[in-house]
């Protein structure tokens, strides 16, 4: 980093919008509720005019503090829209998980890991994507004219996700060069929604509860290797994870950016994420 932020320039990954079970609500199910599909069942076109409708109605509630580009947008209508009709034929199944179960797992992950705080900050909101042989294609823009963006920032950015490959989580991460392919967009911007925020992610979910796309936003007013750390950082929030009240991880929510390494107490976190079933584990929406 060029200068040392101040005490206001500490934030990592300060905003997270997560838009839960919203894809097919339109279709099958009713916010926050699985969704079991019925072979052979399609999506109208009424069905997808409405998850157009809620798509933009989010989204513009949301503004002026996060927008998302014309052409972004059309590529996560048809994303969603795609993803509700797997939902619809009952191709993203939830395996069922005994409440028992479910907190075994969590009580098991106390020690070594963040994830008890990680759901207490989260409304006890599992959010994470399907397990899944193909990797997650995610899209680094390759040019911005945002100010003091450099293009040596984009090689930093890719490495910042793929370093989340070797965890084992089930799901990894692979770089594409087609944005329209991408189910993850990560953008610049030198103008973040708060003073001196590194990064900032936007998610969604389908209607079972799995991750269906995300948009990361990394500022361009660090350095090279700030860039890494916080795409880093970021690429964990795509995963799904929330934040650790310890510095030393690279999901910690405030630092200077400086965290390079996704340390044993991320890594047990991640794990224990993957094995909870979407949706809400601690039984705070029945």
């Amino acid at each position: 980093m060029a200068r040392k932020p101040s005490a206001g320039e500490l934030l990592l990954g300060g905003v997270i919008i997560v838009m839960v079970a919203f894809v097919a609500t339109q279709v099958i199910a009713s916010p926050g509720r699985s969704v079991t599909g019925k072979p052979g069942r399609t999506l109208t076109g009424r069905d997808s005019a409405g998850i157009a409708t809620q798509y933009h109605a989010q989204i513009s509630r949301k503004r002026p503090r996060y927008d998302v580009p014309s052409w972004l947008a059309d590529v996560h209508v048809a994303r969603l829209q795609a993803v509700a009709e797997r939902d619809v034929a009952g191709l993203e199944p939830v395996e069922p998980l005994a409440t028992d179960s479910v907190q075994r797992l969590i009580e098991a992950a106390r020690q070594g890991s963040y994830l008890a705080s990680m759901l207490d900050e989260d409304d006890g909101i599992v959010t994470r994507w399907r397990a899944r042989a193909d990797p997650i294609r995610v899209w680094v823009q390759p040019y911005s004219s945002s100010r003091r963006f450099s293009p040596e920032f984009v090689g930093p950015a890719r490495r910042g996700f793929t370093a989340w490959n070797e965890v084992g989580l089930g799901v990894t991460f692979a770089m594409v060069d087609d944005s329209l392919d991408a189910e993850v967009h990560v953008m610049w911007s030198d103008a973040m929604p708060s003073i001196g925020q590194l990064g900032t992610t936007f998610r969604m979910t389908a209607s079972s509860g799995w991750l269906a796309l995300a948009q990361v936003t990394l500022s361009t007013a660090y350095d090279v290797y700030t860039v890494q750390n916080t795409a880093r950082h970021e690429a964990g929030h795509v995963l799904g994870l929330g934040h650790s009240p310890d510095p030393r991880d690279i999901m910690a929510g405030a630092t200077e950016g400086r965290q390079y390494v996704i340390t044993e107490a991320d890594r047990r976190t991640a794990l224990a994420l993957y094995a909870l079933p979407p949706g809400d584990v601690l039984g705070n929406r029945e």
